[in-house]
């Protein structure tokens, strides 16, 4: 069995246990480890995800995922947030930020453009912006439509 038909297995027997925590699942990665292989389930919940929820999530996961077969005896799993500074994947994952520092790469037109600004707001189609220089220039809003978004990403505030 390929390594994506193996996530996809794993995404369709882990969604509803995560769920039961009130979380949801963001991405799970398969790595190679020797003769083991590496499961990373990356969840979140919208108000950002504690490590006794993963640790919770982790102990429901474990044996669903032992009892399925798909990866064998041989796994071992982590169970985590994405982290700051990867791209943000699912659009849930948005909520919790509000308020953050954020980079985003957004299409306009024919052009790629890339801005930085506070998470303000959101809704179902779009999210907001202030941007300037934080303090040197006034800020501005800018609604970024998802559809327009490549690529966001949390970034720390030095």
């Amino acid at each position: 069995m390929e390594k994506s038909e193996k996530i996809e297995k794993l995404k369709a027997l882990l969604i509803p246990a995560i769920e039961n925590h009130s979380a949801f699942l963001v991405d799970i990665a398969l790595k190679d480890e020797g003769r083991k292989q590496l499961v990373e389930v990356f969840c979140e919940t919208e108000k950002g995800i504690t490590i006794n929820q993963c640790a919770d999530i982790s102990r429901e996961i474990l044996p669903l995922i032992d009892s399925s077969e798909v990866l064998g005896d041989n796994f071992r799993l982590e169970v985590s947030s994405p982290g700051v500074g990867v791209p943000l994947i699912d659009r849930r994952q948005y909520k919790s930020n509000v308020g953050r520092l954020m980079s985003v790469k957004y299409r306009d037109g024919a052009e790629i453009k890339q801005a930085e600004g506070d998470l303000t707001e959101l809704n179902e189609e779009k999210i907001v912006l202030s941007t300037g220089s934080f303090g040197k220039t006034e800020a501005t809003s800018m609604e970024l439509g998802f559809d327009s978004i490549i690529e966001a990403r949390v970034k720390i505030r030095w």
